[in-house]
């Protein structure tokens, strides 16, 4: 039978290799794959080593995120490893559970390179690894893709009003968080299967925009995508979220990050450099993104 709902990829990394498991998670998380990166998923007060090792267990595939730095280094990523190991054995023979992943050229420890690994570093890097996601993926029967939004039946799904579109330059509708939604009864709407929603996502309040121009190649969503929004004006580390630049003119969709004097906007796409803001400056986050609805090209 066959599940709709996301593939759980865990990313087991070291600290030291953050900003390029940033990247990494921005581009699979925007692949619709259900990403645990633990500066996003932790919260504080949690049980952080417990929380881990219950996310490896539960999650479909592990990447093994390898550099010189986290081969030759002392650190909680060997205990990561090793415990995904532990679960690895578990799976049937042939399951794609632990995939070794190099940041750079750099040796892979002996533990694991029965494993297959992939060259990230490499031009086609990232396509064989989503590859081997959607093998695995195959493996478990489990279906995420833009085919599958529209439901057969008006069993539990939900209408969402799409009002506008997204174009460079173009601030968006004027919104305000935790606020009703008041559109037309003839207004153009999408109707999505509430099981496709992230966990925890009600669909309370989201609205729609269609993507009008390829001005947000930098957060891989193309001409002809839907984004399915939640208002707000406020993210966590890791959220999607559409912010308005005034002081730019420029309407776009980032990955939000706080850091220590400045917020950070990262593209998903890694050929882009993010964008810094400093706190004193003006940002106005308009919403956070809930789902991209891919456009399906056929042949």
């Amino acid at each position: 039978m066959t599940e709709n709902r996301r593939l759980k990829v865990f990313l087991c990394h070291s600290k030291d290799d953050k900003p390029k498991i940033r990247k990494l998670y921005s581009r699979l998380t925007t692949d619709n794959f259900d990403v645990w990166l633990d500066e996003v998923k932790l919260i504080p007060g949690q049980d952080w080593d417990f929380e881990i090792k219950k996310a490896v267990r539960n999650s479909d595939t592990v990447i093994v995120c390898l550099s010189n730095s986290s081969t030759t280094k002392e650190g909680y990523i060997q205990k990561e490893i090793r415990f995904a190991l532990d679960v690895a054995d578990e799976k049937p023979e042939g399951t794609i559970f632990l995939i070794p992943a190099r940041l750079e050229d750099c040796s892979v420890p002996s533990r694991i390179n029965r494993f297959q690994w992939v060259d990230l570093f490499e031009k086609n890097g990232y396509s064989k690894l989503k590859e081997a996601l959607h093998l695995r993926a195959d493996d478990l029967s489990i279906r995420f893709n833009s085919n599958e939004i529209l439901p057969k039946t008006t069993k539990g799904r939900i209408s969402i009003p799409i009002l506008g579109s997204i174009l460079t330059g173009v601030p968006f509708p004027e919104l305000k968080a935790n606020a009703k939604l008041e559109y037309r009864e003839n207004e153009e709407t999408i109707e999505i299967a509430r099981e496709l929603f992230p966990a925890g996502e009600k669909g309370k309040d989201l609205f729609a925009l269609n993507v009008r121009s390829d001005g947000l190649g930098d957060a891989m969503i193309n001409d002809g995508d839907i984004v399915v929004l939640k208002p707000a004006t406020k993210a966590r580390n890791g959220d999607m979220v559409a912010v308005w630049l005034p002081w730019r003119k420029e309407s776009t969709l980032k990955f939000f990050f706080e850091e220590n004097d400045c917020y950070r906007l990262q593209p998903a796409n890694p050929e882009m450099k993010p964008i810094y803001i400093k706190k004193d400056e003006p940002l106005e986050i308009k919403g956070k993104v809930v789902m991209v609805i891919r456009k399906v090209k056929t042949v």
